[in-house]
């Protein structure tokens, strides 16, 4: 039964990894419509978002193919952030969706925003490291038992594999960066701007 049970979670990742960018965007413009900006929580949430963002640019330096499908991974990497915790993308993602929760003006948004991103990234990570057990097999089963899934450890992988590059951010994480700049100007023309026009549509609900 509980294998049965993992099975359908790798399943059911598997099938949301390719989606993940459009249920977020989705979720994310319902968010802005009914936001209601207060100055307190927009700089918070700028400041949070900063954060997510520079763990980020971090992990996404170690890895080259962040962006493509799973079965282009060719190499375990183990160094930089990935030495303190395996998903370090996934972990700056939930820091920057508590900014951008920020942005909202509303608290409530923060532990919906939680249990959203567990529903979402969890079958997704389960999928994950699936895969890179059966391909990298011992290697990924060891580093898996020293280096935990959600949160970092402040001791080092003691056998750290990969190196930075700054050619992978400018060429691929510049997408995100740019899509973080345009959405916290937005929130911001939302709260304090001509996009407060969308009161009249929204916050009656």
């Amino acid at each position: 039964m509980e294998r049965s049970f993992s099975e359908s979670t790798e399943k059911l990742g598997a099938f949301l990894f390719p989606y993940r960018g459009i249920i977020w965007g989705i979720l994310g413009l319902l968010v802005f419509l009914f936001a209601q900006v207060k100055t307190t929580l927009f700089i918070a949430g700028l400041f949070i978002l900063i954060i997510g963002e520079m763990l980020r640019i971090w992990g996404v330096g170690y890895i080259k193919n962040y962006r493509g499908p799973m079965a282009e991974a060719t190499e375990l990497t183990t160094a930089g952030p990935y030495a303190f915790v395996r998903n370090p993308l996934y972990l700056a993602n939930g820091i920057i969706g508590t900014g951008i929760s920020l942005f909202s003006g509303h608290i409530f948004m923060i532990p919906l925003f939680f249990f959203l991103f567990l529903l979402l990234y969890h079958p997704i990570i389960c999928a994950e490291e699936q895969f890179l057990t059966n391909k990298f097999k011992d290697k990924y089963t060891n580093y898996q038992q020293k280096v935990p899934r959600y949160l970092p450890v402040f001791r080092s992988y003691p056998y750290p594999v990969g190196s930075f590059s700054w050619d992978v951010i400018l060429v691929k994480e510049i997408h995100t960066i740019t899509t973080l700049l345009i959405i916290s100007i937005l929130f911001y023309l939302r709260g304090y701007g001509f996009l407060r026009i969308f009161d009249r549509f929204f916050l009656g609900f």
